[in-house]
C-alpha cells in the first residue's frame, strides 16, 4: 500500500481554489450516456496496481446498480492534492474522493462539501460505527464517511533486531527517553550500517499524540491553538538529539514528498530498523519484509506521562461535491463503499478495518497474518481508555504545513528548538485567527 507516513498540506492553495470554486457555481460533468446509465467519477491516489483493485470493487458495485457506471480517476499520493484542488478550481471536481481530516474544515467552512445526512434514505447510518458517525458529524451536517478505522503506530523489524541482538521492547511501559536509548542502540550494534529509526516529526498523528500524553492538545474545541510553547521546544529537543546521537537517519534520508513505496522507503529497505506508519499500511511492509519480521507497537509515552495521546481514527474519508448533479447516485456509491460485504471482497482492510461491525467480522475471515496483526492492534486500542478526538480547524492544513517547514529546519541544525517553537506558536496563532 502506497499510504504515506506524512502527507503534506498545501492550506493557502486549498483556500484559493475553493473560494473561486465556491463563487463559480459549476458542477461536475457526468450525465447518462449511450446505455442510459449515469456515470460518476471518483477520484483515489493508488498505483496501477491499486487502481485495479479499486475497479475491482467498482465493478461489484455496477453489478448491483447497473444503471451507474463509475469511472475511476488516480494519481500518487504526492500530486493528489494538487490536482484534486484543480479541479475544484475548474469547477469539475470528482463526484466521490479521498480526504483526510486535516482537509475538512478548509472545505466545509466554504460550503463545498455534500451534506451525507441529507441521504438517510440511502446510507445506513445505524449500521456504522457510531463513534466514527459522531466524530464525523458537524452541527447535525455528515460531511464524511471513513473509509476504515486505523490508527498511528511504531513499527519494527523484528528481523533486524533479532540480528544485531536487540530486543523488542515492551510497548505499555516505555518513555520517548527509553525509545532514544533503544534506537541509538540499533545504530551501535550494527556499526551504522542500520539506523534506528526516522520518524517524520511533523507527522499530525505522532506530535499530536505527543502533546496529549502532555495532558494538551494541538488544537482546542473552538478551533485555537491548544498546546503550549515548553511543549513544542520539548518535542523540537527531541527531535535535534534523535538526529545529533544518530538514533535517527540522517534527515537528507527522509521522504520529503510524501511518495516513497514501501520497497522504497528506507524501512522498507532495511536501512532503518522501525519509523511510524498509519497501521493499515502494515500489510504493504510485510509483502516487502515478510509477515514474521513486521510488528506494531504502541508510542512511547503512553503510560509514563499525563494521559494516553494515541487515536483510533478515520484512515481517509469519503467525500463529496456540494454541487455533484447526481447527489442521489453518489450516495449509493457511498453507502456501498461502506457497508456492502461485496466492496470489501478484493480490498479486506486495505483503507482500515470497516467501520460496519457485520462487515469487519466477515472480512476477519479472510485476512492475511499481517491483516491480522493491523486489525488486532486497532481493535485493543479502541477498547482501551484513549483521549476524545477533535475535529481540525479550519487552517489545520496550514499548521500542518508551517510545522513541515518548521521540523526541516530543526533537523538540518539551521533553526534552535527554543526558537522553533516560538517561531511554530506565532505563526499558528496567526495563521488559525484568520478563521
Amino acid at each position: 500500500m502506497k499510504t504515506p507516513v506524512k502527507l503534506r498540506m498545501v492550506g493557502a492553495l486549498v483556500s484559493t481554489v475553493l473560494g473561486a470554486a465556491a463563487l463559480s457555481g459549476c458542477a461536475p460533468s457526468s450525465s447518462p450516456n449511450a446505455n442510459g446509465e449515469t456515470t460518476v467519477t471518483m477520484m483515489a491516489w493508488a498505483n496501477a496496481e491499486e487502481s485495479k483493485m479499486y475497479n475491482k470493487v467498482l465493478d461489484e458495485f455496477h453489478k448491483e446498480n447497473p444503471d451507474i457506471s463509475v469511472k475511476l480517476e488516480y494519481t500518487d499520493v504526492g500530486t493528489y492534492k494538487d490536482k484534486l484542488n484543480t479541479k475544484f478550481a475548474a469547477g469539475s471536481p470528482p463526484d466521490v474522493f479521498f480526504m483526510v481530516g486535516g482537509w475538512i474544515g478548509e472545505y466545509t467552512s466554504r460550503n463545498a462539501l455534500l451534506d451525507y445526512a441529507q441521504y438517510k434514505d440511502t446510507i445506513n447510518f445505524d449500521a456504522i460505527d457510531p463513534a466514527m458517525v459522531k466524530a464525523n458529524t458537524t452541527d447535525g451536517h455528515i460531511y464524511s464517511i471513513p473509509t476504515g478505522s486505523t490508527a498511528a503506530a511504531l513499527v519494527v523489524n523484528t528481523g533486524l533486531l533479532a540480528k544485531y541482538n536487540v530486543p523488542v521492547p515492551d510497548d505499555n511501559s516505555w518513555s520517548w527517553d527509553d525509545f532514544a536509548k533503544w534506537s541509538r542502540s540499533i545504530t551501535d550494534a550494527s556499526g551504522g550500517v542500520v539506523n534506528g529509526s526516522a520518524i517524520d516529526m511533523s507527522w499530525p498523528p505522532t506530535f499530536s499524540a505527543y502533546v496529549r500524553q502532555q495532558g494538551e492538545n494541538l488544537f482546542t474545541e473552538d478551533g485555537k491553538l491548544g498546546v503550549k510553547e515548553e511543549t513544542v521546544a520539548k518535542w523540537f529537543e527531541m527531535t535535534k538529539n534523535l538526529y545529533d546521537t544518530k538514533a535517527f537517519a540522517p534527515a537528507q534520508s527522509a521522504d520529503q514528498t510524501g511518495s516513497f513505496s514501501p520497497e522504497q522507503s528506507p524501512f522498507g529497505a532495511q536501512k532503518i530498523a522501525s519509523t511510524v506508519i498509519p497501521s493499515n499500511g502494515l500489510p504493504a511492509y510485510a509483502k516487502v519484509l515478510g509477515d514474521d519480521n513486521v510488528k506494531l507497537l504502541r508510542f512511547p509515552g503512553e503510560t509514563t506521562n499525563k494521559q494516553r495521546g494515541q487515536l483510533v481514527t478515520p484512515t481517509l474519508l469519503w467525500t463529496s461535491p456540494a454541487n455533484t448533479k447526481h447527489p442521489k447516485e453518489v450516495a449509493k456509491l457511498v453507502e456501498f463503499l461502506t457497508n456492502n460485504k461485496a466492496s470489501y471482497t478484493d480490498r479486506g482492510t486495505f483503507l482500515g478495518v470497516p467501520v460496519n461491525a457485520e462487515v469487519a467480522a466477515e472480512v476477519e475471515k479472510n485476512l492475511t497474518p499481517s491483516e491480522q496483526k493491523f486489525t488486532s492492534f486497532v481493535t485493543d486500542l479502541g477498547n482501551e481508555k484513549l483521549p476524545a478526538l477533535i475535529n481540525d480547524p479550519a487552517k489545520a492544513g496550514t499548521v500542518t504545513q508551517d510545522l513541515t517547514s518548521i521540523v526541516t529546519e530543526v533537523s538540518f541544525g539551521r533553526l534552535s528548538p527554543q526558537d522553533a517553537a516560538k517561531k511554530f506558536i506565532a505563526n499558528s496563532n496567526s495563521t488559525l485567527s484568520q478563521g
